[in-house]
């Protein structure tokens, strides 16, 4: 009766081998998962880590603007001045939103 109990017991238990492996394998899956794009190509994480709103739009160039999405939770906001430095600005200034907006504007017009 205790052969028959003993088998059934290492039946079901993993072997320790098979246990260190699972367990030196997690953290790869996990981080591969994490870092699995599913949209573009881009880098994961926000470019924009700190902003500002004391720049006047005459001295700004350019302007990309980056939505929010996996890369980053909030939207970016990225200035090209004409002395071709790059900043991000605070998507938030009201100064910034109605810039956005009129290029937005101007390009569903062009279209």
């Amino acid at each position: 009766m205790s052969l028959g109990a003993d088998s059934r017991a290492s039946r079901s238990r993993p072997s320790p081998g098979l246990l260190l492996l699972g367990l030196l394998l997690l953290p790869a899956v996990v981080a591969r998962i994490i870092a699995a794009p599913e949209e573009g190509d881009g880098d994961l994480q926000c470019m924009c880590v700190k902003t500002t709103s004391q720049v006047h739009p005459k001295h700004i160039m350019s302007l990309e603007v980056i939505r929010a999405g996996l890369h980053c939770p909030t939207s970016q906001l990225i200035a090209t001045l004409k002395n071709g430095r790059k900043i991000c600005l605070d998507p938030q200034v009201p100064t910034y939103k109605k810039i956005v907006r009129k290029l937005i504007e101007s390009k569903l017009l062009a279209v």
